[in-house]
């Protein structure tokens, strides 16, 4: 049997955890020893898929290796404060021998995908033939354009291989790495897989709400600007109530927007749900009012459970959102625009068709992620 292994930060609720975790169910399904490793404790979704989950612990890692525990407690107090986004400088030689630790007694895998930025940073050094690194947000060392931040990002892309979930995140680190003349083994992007039969019949189940409602969903906290749609529902007016599924460090305080705005009654905060899908399939249409997004999953998602959707200009959207579809873009940042669209989409809203989310397939991403660990 192949044997493959995802390591990213944790399996919180989160974009980049959903989607390591659909990604290794699919290789699971399919015939593969699936390994998860994670650096941080926490679990938010069901894990239904045969699959081996270890968690590595730094702690124990800095205990057994005092000399590095103390190198460690110089960074945390002095070095990340003198230096700012140093991590993948001072963070990295430790994780690097963490991994290693790990992986000497294990069998060979086909493949090793590193999802995210975090776990990238923290791992990018040791760069074996197998190795795939992900990005799932737009990297800040392409995008700030100084000495120091050129340094990081020579050190962490030198030499590497890499897909990003979007051509908005892949085209800045091109861009720099063209300029600073740095020699990426290889980069392309390669969109994240939706599974649109899987989301229909996860839309079956049943929620508890019968009337009509818009849906947005995601991690409460200020990237993702539920405040900005709490403004604009307010502005438009409708009647419609607003569901909004999700967790985070910003729930008290839309928490106490929704009471100032007199919405307490229309808005609901229905906290994290591992089944988004069955509140996408029934839901009006879905609003998305981020600042900014690396791919936006869930934009796929509620499309594929055949949801009209709204989205501010954050990103990517531009590539997923194409066609009559593209009508459902509005400005980022604008409490009218979006008011104005929220309008729009409850009197004429814009279904999408069955092609929409095809190309997205499991059976293709996937087949795209282990032609590039192959290279």
């Amino acid at each position: 049997m192949k044997n493959i292994l995802f390591i990213t930060h944790n399996l919180k609720g989160g974009g980049i955890q959903k989607i390591t975790l659909d990604t290794a169910r699919y290789y699971s399904k399919n015939g593969y020893n699936v390994n998860i490793l994670t650096f941080e404790k926490g679990l938010d979704f069901n894990i239904d898929f045969t699959c081996q989950h270890s968690t590595l612990s730094l702690v124990n890692f800095l205990f057994k290796n005092p000399h590095l525990g103390f190198y460690y407690i110089i960074y945390k107090l002095i070095l990340r404060y003198l230096f700012p986004d140093s991590e993948p400088l001072w963070q990295a030689p430790i994780y690097k021998k963490m991994l290693i630790n790990f992986l000497k007694d294990k069998e060979e895998f086909e493949a090793i995908f590193i999802n995210g930025s975090r776990s990238m940073n923290r791992l990018y050094s040791l760069n074996l033939p197998n190795m795939v690194f992900s990005l799932h947000l737009p990297c800040r060392y392409a995008l700030k354009d100084n000495i120091y931040y050129n340094y990081i990002f020579k050190k962490i892309f030198s030499n590497v291989k890499v897909f990003t979930v979007s051509n908005f995140i892949l085209q800045p680190i091109l861009n720099k790495a063209k300029r600073l003349n740095v020699d990426i083994k290889a980069i392309e992007t390669i969109y994240n897989p939706c599974d649109k039969i899987n989301f229909n019949l996860k839309g079956n189940e049943s929620i508890d709400i019968s009337e009509p409602f818009i849906l947005a969903v995601g991690r409460l906290c200020s990237q993702k600007r539920f405040d900005l749609l709490i403004d604009a529902y307010k502005q438009s007016n409708i009647k419609t109530k607003l569901v909004i599924l999700g967790e985070g460090n910003q729930r008290e305080n839309l928490e106490k927007q929704i009471s100032q705005l007199h919405l307490s009654d229309q808005i609901l905060l229905k906290g994290f749900d591992c089944n988004p899908y069955k509140w996408m399939k029934k839901c009006q249409f879905f609003v998305l009012s981020s600042d900014i997004e690396g791919f936006v999953l869930v934009i796929n998602e509620a499309l594929a459970c055949g949801a009209p959707v709204i989205a501010t200009d954050c990103g990517p959207v531009t590539e997923i959102l194409v066609g009559k579809l593209k009508n459902g873009i509005v400005p980022k940042g604008d409490v009218t625009a979006l008011s104005s669209k929220i309008i729009e989409y409850s009197e004429r809203p814009i279904y999408p068709d069955n092609d929409s989310v095809d190309k997205l397939s499991f059976a293709s991403i996937t087949k795209s992620q282990l032609m590039l660990a192959k290279k």
